[in-house]
């Protein structure tokens, strides 16, 4: 099988894989766009396999699969810095929900005693 056709199929695989995902809300829209993108990048590339190899010698890169790698790369760790950003922000709201719900529970566990202690005039 020629190398660019497979890589075409494979594309679109990805592509349809992508909005399957998406229609049964098992991928998330805040991560879609990324995906979405990613997929029609590797269409776009996979048809025209000269972009790549004119992209990959303007930078000075022998071979335009050093390109692929190092752009998945640094997309993948960028990637997993949104990841951890989203992770700190919900421990940190887990946090508060959580001393919220014990602080709700020690008013209720005092009851009436605390209506007790109140001065009254």
């Amino acid at each position: 099988m020629n190398p660019q056709l497979l890589a075409i199929v494979l594309s679109v695989a990805l592509l349809f894989f992508i909005l399957a995902l998406l229609r049964s809300n098992v991928l998330p829209e805040k991560y879609a766009v990324v995906w979405l993108i990613a997929g029609l990048v590797s269409v776009f590339l996979s048809i025209f396999p000269a972009i790549l190899n004119a992209v990959a010698a303007f930078f000075g890169i022998s071979q335009p699969i050093n390109l692929i790698f190092f752009a998945g790369f640094f997309l993948v760790l960028l990637f997993l810095m949104q990841l951890t950003l989203e992770l700190a922000r919900t421990r940190d709201e887990l946090r508060r929900v959580v001393q919220s719900i014990a602080i709700d529970l020690e008013e209720k566990a005092a009851g009436p005693a605390a209506d007790d202690r109140t001065p009254h005039a």
